[in-house]
């Protein structure tokens, strides 16, 4: 075994109390952070000693299933099989006494309660934390779970997203009021068709869209989650075209598995996703993905557009949306067309149209009758400003914002106030 694959197997062995148990198997996988770092992890699989499984592929009760930074050493996620745990439980806090639990977490983290984490949820034998810095939480957050089975041993741990430093934060005190922040929310309010299920019908609702709005009010930042945020390139082009192209698209299997050899751990190569697309790439992508468009959706022209292409585990993924039709975009029915990097040509795509066929039979929505500004008024006292530390690409810190948010809507058609979640 190489020798620091050696050295953080001890560390873990003995960090977790796993001095009974053999390691069964260990994998390596790479990722990448909020600041377009790369991150490698390895997996473990520790079983019991003496413990027997049904199947080769599966672990036998009470194996402790481990991730780990391989270069830091810092346990990112620890699972026991069939909530099982067969480690020395010395190590580890119960679910008795929640202040053991966040003090443990602490020594396993580094990070500090109240000042870098705060509780979100709670129950009688589960709790979650959210990153926060000094009891305000940040975007993008980071996330902390732990888990307990009914005897109180802790049979889950898990440590995900960003966890920012005094160091990366611009300090100044929550200024939005409502002077401020009521224009940019009129600006949200948006008029959207939402699936009736009752009715079997599409309704029309103004509703406000989720937006960060800067301290000074002077700018949003949008909400940034899932794959290919930091590579995104945004685009805005109806794709249209003469005449179709005769043939059919080869499609090839795609491999998006984040794991990778001990050579490139070891050699600390980059995330692929890091590499941003340089202009070249971005303009043979937008011909390829017409090409596409003429091949496959031939009779579409100027019914479809571009709106953005991104990095996804070393793929370009381009991302396809309606034009017109005004449903379908409030639902974000899009393609996504998945291009090799190294020739930037299209290997295969889905399409979530088929998604949308589950609505073929609703109505048309009734006429619109109330005005974007009536609605904005209903909804003004429903509105949610609160104070978040959110990370500005711009200047590359995190700037105090205020999360806008409405959990209501206005029927367009009878005024009605309803709350979202219950549509």
């Amino acid at each position: 075994m190489n020798e620091q694959v050696q050295e953080l197997v001890d560390v873990t062995r003995e960090t977790l109390g796993l001095t009974s148990h053999q390691l069964k198997r260990y994998h390596f996988f790479r990722e990448t952070n909020h600041f377009n770092e790369t991150i490698y992890i390895m997996n473990m699989e520790w079983s019991p000693n003496n413990s027997e499984a049904p199947d080769e592929d599966i672990n036998a009760t009470g194996t402790a299933v481990v991730d780990v930074n391989f270069h830091t050493q810092e346990v990112r996620r620890i699972v026991f099989v069939q909530d099982v745990n067969t480690a020395d439980n010395s190590v580890y806090p119960s679910s008795a006494a929640k202040e053991h639990v966040i003090e443990w977490i602490e020594e396993m983290t580094e990070l500090t309660f109240g000042r870098q984490f705060l509780i979100a949820h709670e129950e009688e034998l589960a709790l979650s934390f959210s990153a926060a810095v000094d009891n305000i939480p940040v975007s993008p957050t980071g996330t902390i779970e732990v888990a307990f089975n009914d005897d109180g041993e802790l049979i889950l741990f898990s440590v995900d997203g960003v966890f920012p430093n005094e160091e990366q934060i611009e300090w100044e005190p929550f200024a939005l009021t409502p002077d401020k922040y009521e224009p940019v929310a009129k600006e949200q309010c948006q008029l959207l068709q939402l699936p009736d299920q009752e009715q079997e019908k599409w309704l029309p609702i103004y509703g406000i869209g989720e937006v960060f709005i800067t301290n000074d009010a002077e700018r949003t930042i949008t909400f940034s989650l899932g794959a290919g945020r930091n590579s995104f390139v945004a685009e805005d082009k109806i794709l249209r075209w003469d005449e179709p192209l005769e043939g059919e698209l080869e499609q090839k299997e795609i491999d998006f598995s984040p794991e990778v050899t001990l050579d490139t751990v070891l050699q600390k190569e980059p995330h692929p996703d890091t590499i941003p697309l340089t202009n070249a790439e971005v303009e043979a992508c937008e011909k390829e993905v017409l090409r596409f468009m003429r091949l496959v959706y031939p009779n579409d022209s100027s019914e479809r557009k571009l709106t953005g292409i991104y990095l996804q585990n070393g793929y370009v993924i381009a991302e396809i949306k309606h034009a017109e039709d005004e449903v379908k975009r409030a639902l974000d029915i899009k393609i996504k067309l998945v291009i090799e990097r190294d020739t930037l040509t299209a290997m295969n795509y889905i399409d979530q149209d088929r998604l949308f066929q589950a609505f073929n039979h609703f109505g048309n929505a009734d006429e619109v009758v109330v005005s974007q500004e009536d609605a904005f008024d209903k909804l003004r006292e429903h509105l949610e400003v609160d104070p978040v530390y959110v990370y500005d690409s711009e200047r590359e810190r995190y700037i105090m914002c205020g999360k806008l948010d409405c959990a209501y809507g206005v029927n367009a058609v009878t005024g009605e106030v309803v709350a979202l979640n219950a549509l």
